[in-house]
């Protein structure tokens, strides 16, 4: 199993976004370098992750809006953004729906205030979830 929070630390150390306007000019940029990508991130909703996919790979990225993180998807050529997120703590995943991570939810709360987990563990389980997971826990 992967630990998440120790991933979210080393994000969180690179640098927190000042506002939206600076992580909706990084999606914008994005865009603009691979065309093929499409986004799914609900502005208006406040949602804490932006998701890229493309019709050959389905997700390929997802971005977090808050912590410089990104998980990329291994199989997808990302040259044309790498330069983007330069900045980012980058975690190549070989997928979104492999549960292969855990996390503590307390120190979660504690140390990294700036991802809400506002799942149950009903829902997620905690010491065993996929970035899909991650995804809906925090969105």
């Amino acid at each position: 199993m992967r630990d998440m929070l120790e991933v979210l630390r080393r994000a969180k150390h690179k640098k927190v976004f000042a506002d939206q306007k600076e992580f909706k000019e990084t999606l914008a940029q994005i865009q603009e370098a691979d065309k093929t990508l499409k986004i799914d991130w609900d502005d208006g909703a406040g949602e804490e992750w932006a998701r890229f996919s493309n019709q050959t790979d389905g997700t390929v990225c997802m971005i977090n809006s808050k912590i410089r993180l990104a998980f990329v998807r291994s199989k997808y050529r990302f040259q044309n953004i790498q330069y983007l997120l330069c900045d980012y703590e980058v975690v190549l995943t070989e997928d979104f729906c492999s549960d292969e991570w855990t996390i503590d939810v307390d120190k979660l709360k504690q140390e990294i205030p700036e991802i809400y987990w506002h799942t149950s563990e009903d829902a997620v389980n905690i010491n065993h979830f996929s970035l899909d997971d991650l995804y809906f826990a925090t969105v």
